[in-house]
């Protein structure tokens, strides 16, 4: 039987890989944490503590769906590029269905519904580009 490797070892691969996305990505997260948290934010979502929350953690999920699903590794520059660029369409994806949501219903049903959408876009752009490549 094959030895497998050491819980350490699996945490500092998965930690490592792709890095730079995933410091891109959480560097994004805090940043609409902190803009939606502001008394005169320029996001128009409620500054309620689950929508900043789950816009922040769609930003975040960013990084699981460039692991797991885009066939492509880019080098530091392109991936911090590809970064960016999937996170304006993550916000302005969130936005839009939180927007949409909020005159149809409640802020706590909004938020969530935004969230799943904008993961959902997420996964699924990662797995289609896998699929057409």
């Amino acid at each position: 039987m094959p030895e497998s490797p050491s819980l350490r070892n699996r945490l500092r691969a998965d930690l490592t890989d792709n890095q730079w996305v995933t410091v891109t990505a959480i560097g994004l997260a805090l940043v609409a944490f902190t803009l939606v948290s502001l008394d005169s934010s320029p996001l128009p979502v409620s500054a309620d503590f689950g929508a900043e929350f789950l816009l922040s953690l769609s930003l975040m999920d960013m990084a699981f769906a460039y692991d797991d699903y885009w066939p492509v590794e880019y080098r530091a520059m392109y991936a911090v590029m590809w970064t960016v660029l999937f996170g304006v369409v993550t916000v302005v994806v969130f936005l839009s269905v939180y927007e949409l949501g909020l005159s149809q219903v409640g802020n706590t049903t909004a938020s969530i519904a935004a969230f799943l959408i904008t993961v959902g876009v997420q996964f699924g752009s990662a797995i289609l580009y896998a699929r057409i490549r």
